[in-house]
Formats: structure tokens, sequence, C-alpha cells
């Protein structure tokens, strides 16, 4: 594929051409070594979403979800998911907001201390004051970098979840795609965050998170955590996180709650949707924070804990592979027969859970209704925590979300 035809279809992503923009990458994608850079496009396109209209604008989240289950898959795979993506991005209205500017932005603020800059961003962002916040977010980005940037955007957005966690699950979607863009381009999407943080929490007190100095005396045994949570022993449940926490292990702390949140996702996917959130931003916080917050989504988000008995794999039937492969492409496309048989057999006669989730993502394409922003969304959730849990419990979450998809 020549490159001048790539460059003018990844010009035509920031615009509104979609007329000469789909037919080409119609073209283009014919090269599957493509899909790598339109999909990184799409992402910082989308970090530009601006909708007045909207109080949660989702453009961005569902690029996001959309780019995190095509790496799922390798392409041609895939192709339906990247396809929707590229007609998706021509509906969004977009703020005319460039790197340049972005960078001029970041220079108007006097170098300072990082913990200068985040106390004035967290003055600005309470005050409403989105501009200064974003020179703010820009000049920390610059001078710390990305990971200190990062850190302060998510710790601010635990000062309130948001209703139906958006505002973490907001500010861990523009995190990632500052780090998808990469260094150069990264301003863009996090000084877009710190806007939406000073629409959002206007008003709101910093978070109260007490510094803890270590693991304390509890266990940081995950399964011991199971076990607590399934009994309702809720005393000890913090100082197991904790111990989890300040052991490196905060992302294995969360399995308890995502196979409870598989089972009871939530309105359209939300509770699972934000227990991933927390999981995937845990690398950026601190012990103390994730503590904090892995306590208050196990305190709040559901009470019914534990894997259900009658999802547990059983033993292997004699199903040759491409059976069982043809059963589930039917179940995806078809409904029938139901997913929780196919894909039952599928972990328990030797298919990968890589290779299931694959071909989940490659037959987005034959799911023609639904809200496709909440559909994509909780997908990705289902998927990566299905990866996540691994063989064992990954039935839970795909044959709840694939029972309730397309919504």
């Amino acid at each position: 594929m020549a490159s001048k035809d790539l460059d003018r279809l990844l010009t035509l992503l920031a615009t509104t051409d979609h007329k000469e923009a789909v037919p080409l990458f119609d073209k283009v994608i014919q090269d599957p070594a493509t899909a790598g850079p339109i999909l990184v496009e799409l992402v910082g396109t989308a970090s530009n979403h601006d909708d007045p209209q909207l109080h949660t604008p989702h453009g961005l989240l569902t690029m996001v979800a959309g780019r995190d289950l095509l790496r799922l898959t390798r392409p041609p795979g895939g192709l339906g998911l990247l396809r929707f993506l590229v007609l998706y991005n021509f509906t969004l209205q977009r703020r005319p907001f460039s790197e340049p500017a972005a960078a001029a932005m970041a220079r108007s603020v006097p170098p300072a201390p990082a913990e200068e800059l985040g106390g004035a961003y967290a003055r600005a962002v309470a005050g409403g004051l989105g501009e200064q916040a974003a020179s703010l977010m820009g000049r920390l980005a610059k001078d710390a970098g990305f990971e200190a940037a990062a850190h302060l955007a998510l710790r601010t957005s635990l000062a309130d979840l948001g209703r139906l966690g958006h505002n973490l699950v907001t500010a861990a979607s523009y995190v990632e795609a500052a780090e998808t863009v990469a260094r150069g381009r990264d301003l863009v999407p996090l000084m877009n965050l710190a806007r939406l943080q000073a629409f959002s929490l206007q008003g709101v007190k910093a978070p109260n998170i007490p510094e803890r100095g270590d693991a304390g005396d509890a266990k940081a045994d995950v399964s011991w955590l199971g076990e607590l949570v399934v009994e309702g022993a809720f005393d000890q449940v913090e100082a197991v996180l904790q111990a989890l926490a300040f052991s490196g292990q905060a992302e294995d702390a969360y399995r308890p709650l995502l196979v409870a949140t598989s089972a009871d996702p939530g309105f359209l996917g939300h509770s699972l949707s934000l227990v991933h959130a927390a999981r995937s931003v845990s690398r950026f916080l601190t012990p103390s924070e994730n503590t904090w917050l892995s306590w208050k989504l196990y305190r709040t988000l559901t009470t019914r804990f534990g894997y259900p008995d009658f999802l547990t794999l059983g033993n292997p039937e004699a199903i040759d592979r491409s059976t069982l492969l043809t059963a589930l492409e039917s179940s995806l496309r078809d409904r029938s027969p139901p997913a929780e048989r196919t894909i039952r057999q599928a972990l328990e006669n030797g298919i990968l859970v890589d290779e299931l989730l694959a071909t989940i993502v490659n037959f987005y394409g034959h799911w023609t209704v639904g809200e496709k922003e909440h559909t994509i969304s909780y997908l990705n959730a289902a998927l990566q925590t299905a990866k996540f849990l691994g063989r064992d419990e990954a039935l839970l979450p795909l044959v709840i979300a694939l029972g309730k998809l397309p919504f």
C-alpha cells in the first residue's frame, strides 16, 4: 500500500470529509499493517471530542475501548469493528485544538516544582477554570513527564468517581489515549482531560486519602481476600487490600470484585467497566491510593461475591476443534446454540482464552443493532476481564456479557 494513501487517510480522519475517507480506508486496509497507525490516529483525533450538550462525552471512551478490543485480535480480524470506528469518528464534534496550540498553552505557565503545579491544578479544577487547568496540566506533562501528569489526573478523579463511575473511567481513557499517541502528542488528551475535570469536579474538594506507611500486618493473599468477601467479613478486607497494594499486587486485589461485577455488571455494564478501569490504572497510583480506591469499590458496588458453581468448568469431551469453533461462531452470529454452551465447550476442550477472545472481536461486525458506545465499552471490559481472570473463570464475564449485548 502506497504510504501516500495512508498519509492521506490519516489526515482525513481529523476532518469531516467522510466521503473521501471511508472509500480510502477500504482501499488502505487491504494491507493489514495499516491498522495500527489508523487506530493511533483515531484515538488522537477522538481525544478532541467536545460536545457541550453531553455531560459525559463518550467519544474517546468508545474509541479507546475499541482499540483495546482490536488488540485482542490480529488484522484482518476485527475489520468490522475497525470500520465502525472510522465511521463513528466522523460523527464526533471536535475541539479545534492542535499540538502546537497545546504546547503554547503549556509554555504560558512559568516552570515550577511538580508539587506546586499539582496544588495549582487542584485549585483550578475546583474553581471550574478549564483553560487554566489545561495549561497547568500541560506544563506538568512537559516538565515532569507523562507519568506525573497521569497520576495527577487520576488522583484528581478520585475526589468524586462520578455518576456510574464516569469521572474515573473518563480519566483512565484520556490517560490511555495520551500513552497511545506517545510523547509529543500526549498534551492534547491530557489537557482536554483537564478541561473535563474542571467541568465535572467544579466545587468538589480534593480526596481525603490517608497515607499508609507499609503493608500492615494482614496477609497479601488474593485467595484469602476472596474468602473474606464471600463470608462478608469486611472488617478484615481493608487490611488485606492494603497488604496487596504495598506488595505490588494492586491489580490482583481486584480479582474477587471483577468476578462479582462480571456476574452483576450494573446498568449498561458500568460497574464492571469501573472496576476494569480501576485495575488498569492501578500502576499509576500509589499503594495508599490503590488501597483507598479498591476499598471504596468493594464497599459500594455490590454485595454478592464468589464465582457461581454452575459456571465451573468440567472435564473435556471428545469434540474436535473445527466443530467447537463452528458452534461458537453460530452462537456469535445467530445466538444459537447458547453462548454458555459453546464457550464452555471451547474452554473445556483446549481452545485458548486468547483465541476465544479474538474470535468474539472478529464477529463484532455481525451485530447490526444496539447502542454502539456502551456495547463497545462493556464488551471490552468483559473481554479484558476474561483475559485477566484466565481460563478457569473466563466463562463468567463472557457468558453474562454476550447474553446482554448488544444493548
